[in-house]
């Protein structure tokens, strides 16, 4: 029980000092930095986004192998979340932070963040209804998950 409090005790001054650097009112850095991890946070959102792009092509190509019925539709909507997502990050341009106040780049990372997870909203749409199209196709491999 003694080595359960310091830790407990530990975690909370940790969590402590988490808020305050995140608090806009510590240091005149702080918006910078939150404009920072905001991009990163971004940029990381975008790896993972993009990691599930592959699986539009899969879909698209087990499809066009299976040839299921009335599968116009959802070729279509595979094509425009992979359009969307080039369109994000044709899009995206991030603010130069030697010329970009702290609060107009955060304000623009929040916007792009709103684009991108529309996008993968979008993109899990399509790739759950063409992955639920291949399993009911009659005589088509079950496609495969990730």
């Amino acid at each position: 029980m003694k080595a359960f409090v310091p830790k407990t005790l530990l975690g909370a001054l940790a969590a402590a000092a988490g808020l305050a650097a995140c608090s806009p009112t510590t240091t005149a850095d702080s918006p910078a930095a939150a404009a920072r991890t905001a991009e990163d946070l971004l940029m990381d959102r975008h790896d993972s986004v993009m990691a599930q792009a592959g699986r539009l092509f899969e879909l698209r190509q087990q499809i066009a192998t299976a040839k299921p019925a009335n599968a116009g539709p959802y070729v279509r909507g595979l094509q425009a979340a992979d359009n969307a997502m080039m369109a994000w990050m044709h899009g995206y341009h991030a603010p130069d932070t030697a010329t970009t106040p702290a609060p107009a780049r955060l304000a623009y990372i929040q916007q792009q963040q709103a684009k991108l997870q529309a996008v993968e909203k979008q993109m899990r749409g399509t790739i759950d209804s063409a992955a639920a199209l291949l399993k009911q196709a009659p005589g088509t491999p079950a496609p495969a998950t990730k």
